[in-house]
């Protein structure tokens, strides 16, 4: 193994800040490698933003999670990772050909079919989609494919979807939620060539890379309690409540915690996989890490709201998901809402409501905006009013997917020392693949 930075006569010892996917990710793939990792997480539970969180409902634990995530079959990177784990796919999670369905009977459904079949099924059956709105639908891919994904100029995605002419019905129903949900930037200010390149693996892919992949389980059991094994099995180090104060290198890496200043940590190399913001506060701005640190400082940040709602356990939605209309001018603040009772029948009664982006929500307090996404559930889907309901608010869960975003490389200007996580180079908005590509390119970049 040629490393940078790490003494040939020794093992190599990689600390990885951070146990959100990405750092997990690093992680995995330095383990597979023979390298002897430590694990640092500032918190007591792996998984950064998409870990587990037991939550209080109606008097009652239920384990769910810090914030409602979807996967896609687009996710190959993803599933690698899993597969490598050893984690049983069918078991955690339940995959099911992509659709976008509303509660007043609009249906856009892909067949079982080869693509571009699976697509054209889904546009002919669909339900709420005029002659006109498949057509415009079909003729934007069509453009899309024939300019290999490419936009031309970046610019809003509001701006490119008037200009590629798609009618109002079909950007309201299918490219504002599908835009909001991956890019969790609004439309006015998201990438259009951002979304372009979502559509391009999901939609524009083969059939089963549009499929929509459900956790049955909690996300920490999903991918980071099996890091965490893989790690353990392989000789390597797993910290809870470590949050690095500092990074110092001279001849190796010296990681000072926060919690104990007394105690460093020594390492022949680091990969970064905590939160871009935090970044300036605990490495030294030198000459190499400049251009890094300035760029990290101009990111901004949308939030991500899910609400958990608490109702009678008999209470079942007739999907396991639908997509909402939202108005944030009337306080219709969703866009999705999941049952969490259909993939855990441990959760039963329990529904998860995510609310994408910036907006007047986040000037209300937490618990009107329970009530907000409450009256919109008894509008749209006929419920009644919950028991219980608990707001989890991610002020900065995702870079914003502006256009002609830019963000860091994996390497860096200190040899040894990169980066990892959905804020990293990519073509992808800050998803979970996202991170988990980053994270193992990272690793990749120290072997």
């Amino acid at each position: 193994m040629a490393q940078v930075g790490v003494p040939l006569n020794a093992p190599p010892t990689i600390a990885v800040v951070g146990a959100g996917w990405a750092g997990c990710a690093a992680a995995a793939e330095l383990a597979a490698r023979g390298v002897t990792v430590v694990l640092l997480e500032a918190s007591d539970e792996l998984g950064g933003r998409a870990r587990r969180l037991p939550l209080m409902l109606d008097g009652k634990t239920h384990v769910l999670d810090n914030g409602q995530h979807l996967l896609l079959g687009a996710y190959t990177q993803t599933a690698a990772l899993l597969a490598q784990l050893n984690v049983n796919l069918d078991a955690a999670i339940e995959r099911r050909p992509f659709e976008l369905c509303y509660p007043d009977g609009f249906r856009l459904r892909t067949a079982r079919l080869s693509a571009p079949w699976h697509l054209a099924a889904a546009l002919i059956t669909a339900r709420g989609l005029s002659v006109a709105d498949s057509v415009a639908m079909f003729n934007l891919l069509r453009e899309l494919k024939r300019t290999r994904w490419n936009v031309g100029v970046d610019r809003s995605t509001t701006d490119w979807l008037r200009e590629c002419k798609q009618p109002p019905n079909v950007i309201r129903r299918i490219w504002r939620p599908l835009a909001l949900s991956a890019l969790n930037t609004p439309l006015e200010r998201a990438s259009a060539q951002i979304f372009a390149n979502v559509l391009r693996d999901s939609l524009g892919a083969a059939s089963a890379a549009s499929e929509m992949w459900v956790p049955r389980v909690d996300l920490s059991a999903l991918l980071p309690d099996a890091v965490e094994r893989f790690l353990l099995a392989r000789g390597g180090e797993v910290h809870r409540d470590a949050r690095v104060g500092r990074i110092s290198r001279t001849d190796r890496f010296r990681l000072q915690l926060r919690n104990d200043p007394a105690r460093r940590i020594e390492a022949d190399a680091v990969v970064y996989a905590a939160s871009p913001h935090y970044l300036a506060r605990i490495i030294e701005s030198t000459v190499e890490l400049s251009p890094i640190l300035q760029t990290v400082l101009r990111f901004e940040y949308e939030p991500l709201y899910t609400v958990y709602l608490k109702y009678s356990s008999n209470v079942l939605l007739a999907r396991g998901f639908y997509a909402l209309i939202d108005d944030p001018s009337k306080r219709c603040y969703a866009q999705w809402v999941f049952d969490r009772g259909r993939f855990d029948k441990k959760n039963a009664g329990v529904l998860a409501a995510i609310v994408s982006s910036s907006g007047p929500h986040e000037a209300e307090p937490l618990d009107d905006v329970c009530q907000a996404v409450a009256t919109q559930l008894t509008d749209q889907l006929q419920l009644p009013p919950p028991v219980d309901a608990r707001a989890i608010a991610e002020r900065r869960a995702t870079l914003a997917a502006v256009p002609d975003l830019k963000r860091p490389p994996n390497r860096t200007g200190w040899p040894g020392f990169v980066l990892a996580g959905d804020w990293t180079e990519s073509d992808y908005p800050s998803t979970l693949e996202t991170a988990v590509r980053s994270g193992r390119a990272a690793a990749r970049a120290l072997l």
